[in-house]
């Protein structure tokens, strides 16, 4: 049977408050516990708010606004329907009745397309306001969604992981005494799904859940979260009003979160799905200013054993009509510039579909990255259909950490050992942001970045997958050093390729040889320029 729990956080956090059990003394101490955030209501959409920390206040210059979007595609998104190589016969073997058609597919390249429900991605993409990264999981793959749900969520290997999530390990890492530090508003908020272990810190969970949206609506037209007079003329009802009393009291964002949703708007109309209007909400409280950080929203359906094409088409759809009228809702006033948004999924599916017109639980899937300071690239390569691990699996190329690195690294300014701190090992943050995101290599501590000469950017890695040789054109705007090197999944430089060398400003194409010792695999190709960095996947055949 297939295992359809969430986060092992998930009981004790949204039903414990909604106990009528609960007495007075449980309950307080249940709060206490807490520290500045309180679980309330029961099962649906969610909303978790997180409280501020440093680094997110001490962010230098048009930094100090940068907001995250995570979406989550729960279930497990068959990605090659997704990101579809076309070209590739082993795919249409594999899928004689699920393959989705060169003259269906909306085409990216020469060998890939989109799914036609996703055809919005592709404007994203030419406009530079999206990238694709490919072939995205990790080693040594959970099958179960309880499992792998855990390890995208934390951070962490399966055989380490622990109660806590990446964002709350980020946020309590850099800002250990929150919990004596007044705030205005919230820095993060979940909308969608029940998964508080995303900001699971060591000591306590960093925010507030919300059932539902309707919990929110009624927050931001009441200014309370529950009708305290509203319970039966009972003891079960006494305890309940108490329960509602102390949730609205302790509730202490109530007041921001209902100023932002009054102050802001929709620019544009969404879909009816659900992520239409959780997006919808997202853009809203942006815009009014609400000041968080980190946004979390789900979206649920993807774990499709039966009946596949429909569903996952419907699903698809829903997806790029939410996100493409995200980015026109905030592109429209330039609020486009301060967001990035990532999809994910805990795992793909199986290369061969099943006896049931669907797919079963698989490995690595692809991601888009979206925003107003994407480069519009396809990064890494399609899945290698022929060469599988034990079970017949897809083996991934990008470990999720190395995009959760390059997110944290360039866009909310962590340095690079802190990133590697955070996930107990030196994945390579991989870059996905135009040249006006500075890399975070040089300087100290959260916010510093020291002034750096000129800007870079790597162009295009040809060809890729590499064999013999390979050109890498990059172009720089100030004349500076240049090292290439070959570093593998794990962070380890494996072979230096090209310098130190001295360029000068100008576009330039670098030729780089293949070592005779390197084996066949992915890695990443780690260009540095004049202190900075920059990661690009490549995969040695």
């Amino acid at each position: 049977m297939c295992n359809h729990s969430g986060s092992r956080l998930e009981d004790g956090a949204l039903h414990g408050m909604a106990h009528a059990a609960w007495s007075r003394r449980q309950f307080v101490k249940g709060l206490a516990l807490a520290g500045a955030g309180v679980a309330v209501g029961v099962g649906g959409t969610s909303v978790y708010a997180s409280a501020p920390n440093a680094l997110l206040r001490a962010l230098a210059g048009n930094e100090s606004d940068r907001i995250l979007v995570l979406i989550q595609l729960s279930g497990g998104n068959d990605g090659l329907n997704t990101v579809i190589p076309f070209s590739n016969d082993l795919y249409h073997q594999a899928r004689p009745q699920l393959r989705i058609t060169e003259s269906q597919v909306v085409p990216v390249t020469a060998d890939l397309g989109l799914h036609p429900s996703l055809a919005p991605f592709e404007a994203l993409l030419g406009d530079g306001k999206m990238n694709i990264i490919q072939n995205v999981g990790y080693a040594s793959p959970e099958l179960s969604h309880f499992m792998s749900t855990d390890v995208w969520l934390s951070g962490k290997d399966a055989n380490a992981l622990e109660n806590t999530g990446w964002s709350g390990r980020f946020l309590e890492g850099v800002y250990p005494d929150y919990h004596e530090v007044g705030a205005d508003g919230p820095v993060g908020l979940q909308i969608g799904g029940s998964t508080p272990l995303l900001f699971q810190g060591t000591h306590s969970n960093l925010g507030v859940t919300f059932p539902n949206l309707s919990l929110l609506d009624r927050l931001t037209s009441t200014g309370t979260l529950y009708d305290e007079d509203d319970v039966p003329d009972t003891p079960f009802g006494a305890e309940a009003s108490f329960v509602r009393r102390v949730s609205n009291d302790s509730f202490v964002y109530a007041a921001s979160i209902k100023d932002a949703h009054v102050e802001g708007s929709n620019m544009v109309s969404y879909p009816g799905s659900g992520l239409g209007r959780d997006l919808a909400t997202v853009a809203r409280l942006i815009r009014g200013n609400l000041g968080s950080k980190i946004y979390h929203v789900t979206m649920g359906g993807f774990d499709t054993h039966a009946n596949q094409l429909g569903t996952h088409s419907t699903l698809l759809r829903w997806l790029g009509d939410a996100v493409n009228a995200f980015v026109a809702d905030l592109g429209s006033d330039g609020l486009l510039d301060r967001v990035c948004g990532v999809t994910f999924s805990e795992f793909g599916r199986r290369i061969a579909q099943n006896g049931s017109s669907g797919t079963d639980h698989g490995t690595s899937a692809p991601m888009f990255v979206f925003g107003g300071h994407m480069t519009g690239e396809i990064l890494g390569s399609a899945p290698d259909l022929g060469t599988v691990d034990d079970t017949g699996n897809m083996v991934a190329e990008t470990d999720f950490r190395s995009v959760y690195g390059g997110v944290l690294r360039d866009w909310l300014g962590m340095q690079q050992g802190e990133v590697d701190a955070l996930f107990d090992g030196a994945y390579p943050a991989m870059s996905m942001f135009d040249s006006s995101v500075a890399t975070n290599v040089a300087g100290h501590g959260t916010g510093g970045r020291d002034a750096l000469p000129g800007s870079f950017r790597v162009t295009s890695v040809y060809p890729n997958p590499m064999q013999s040789h390979a050109r890498v054109a990059l172009e720089l705007d100030a004349a500076g050093p240049v090292r290439i090197s070959l570093v593998d999944m794990l962070g380890r430089t494996v072979a230096a390729l090209a310098g130190p060398m001295v360029l000068q400003t100008g576009s330039h194409r670098i030729p780089v040889q293949r070592p005779g010792n390197v084996a066949q695999g992915a890695y990443i190709l780690r260009v540095e320029y004049a202190g900075r960095s920059t990661a690009v996947p490549i995969t040695v055949r």
